[in-house]
């Protein structure tokens, strides 16, 4: 079964760049992987051209969550994406 997991914010990278900073997102997640429907704050739409994007949940003194994007499309502020499993 599908679990949905929200948050107030995080990034789209590409390499150790930033291509997105993301506001308000919503991540549904299966064994495969996920979709993904966030808020754009502030974008680089080069870098969001560019292979190898993952989208990453900074947690405080830890590790972040990250998972390879592997389509992505932004339109009138609002980002949706299909995500590969969790790295």
């Amino acid at each position: 079964m599908p679990s949905v997991i929200r948050g107030p914010k995080a990034v789209i990278q590409w390499s150790y760049h930033c291509a997105a900073t993301l506001g308000s997102w919503e991540l549904t997640e299966s064994d495969t992987g996920g979709t993904l429907t966030a808020q754009v704050i502030e974008a680089d739409h080069y870098r969001l051209t560019q292979p190898a994007l993952t989208f990453c949940i900074t947690r405080q003194n830890r590790p972040p969550f990250v998972w390879p994007v592997l389509s992505l499309h932004v339109a009138d502020g609002t980002l949706n994406a299909a995500l590969g499993p969790q790295e």
